[in-house]
């Protein structure tokens, strides 16, 4: 994957994307998080980075469940037999929490699927196909920045909770729920405001290079379009619609 031409990497990650919003069914939408998983593998990604990425995850997908079996409309309510309380009725539904799995498996999905492009390809490349696909430089670069900085992110994030540990803090590591969200400011503030000085050194650096002058933009890159693209791309748009057509039957 890392000899592809950047633009068949965008191709197949705004499938894998489109995928998301058409596929209805949770068999199809397990397979497409497989394809996503073979493709983390296929770039040289490990298992270590897949679990890091989807672990700040974790109170979105409970919320998005919880919100869902709420207010999702179903007439199934969900109940648990427990040991010693016996049968225990919840205020969810058996629809609104399934519709709140798929959801979760969507999301899945999209961050297996963004790593796929940013992985083993420079920013100027990426640019370059975004560009050369017609999308204005100014939006391809924002784009652009945006996915660099999702590393960058992680890296802080881990920064300042060893900060943290080092300060005799335990709530994200062996706290309860109620003490990690009391600790979350702790991570937070100092997050955006690292976040924020990083901006504003971003901004001064583009200014002093005369960001958005108007002129023509050459690169020093050169993309070629090959065999070994062409042919990932075609088992790409086959793949896409085999899931496609398989969802709107089963």
């Amino acid at each position: 994957m890392d000899r592809l031409d950047p633009r068949v990497r965008v191709a197949v990650v705004i499938l894998m994307s489109i995928l998301c919003f058409l596929l209805r069914h949770p068999a199809t939408i397990v397979a497409a998080l497989v394809v996503a998983l073979v493709l983390w593998r296929a770039v040289g990604l490990g298992w270590e980075e897949l679990v890091a990425g989807i672990r700040p995850l974790r109170v979105v997908f409970v919320l998005v469940i919880a919100a869902q079996g709420f207010f999702f409309p179903g007439d199934t309510p969900v109940r648990l037999d427990l040991p010693l309380l016996g049968a225990l009725t919840l205020p969810l539904t058996v629809q609104g929490v399934s519709f709140g799995l798929m959801l979760c498996l969507r999301v899945l999905v999209l961050a297996t699927t963004v790593p796929i492009l940013t992985s083993q390809t420079s920013i100027d490349r990426i640019v370059l196909a975004l560009t050369r696909l017609g999308l204005p430089y100014r939006a391809a670069y924002t784009v652009t920045t945006a996915l660099n900085q999702i590393p960058v992110l992680r890296s802080d994030i881990a920064t300042i909770s060893a900060a943290q540990r080092l300060r005799g803090s335990t709530a994200f590591d062996r706290g309860r729920f109620l003490q990690k969200l009391r600790a979350y400011p702790a991570l937070v503030v100092p997050l955006v405001m690292t976040s924020m000085r990083r901006a504003t050194l971003m901004g001064v650096a583009m200014q002093s290079r005369a960001f958005g002058s108007g002129a023509a933009r050459t690169s020093i890159h050169a993309l070629s379009f090959r065999r070994l693209d062409a042919m990932v791309l075609a088992a790409s748009l086959v793949l896409f619609g085999v899931l496609v057509t398989v969802d709107r039957v089963i």
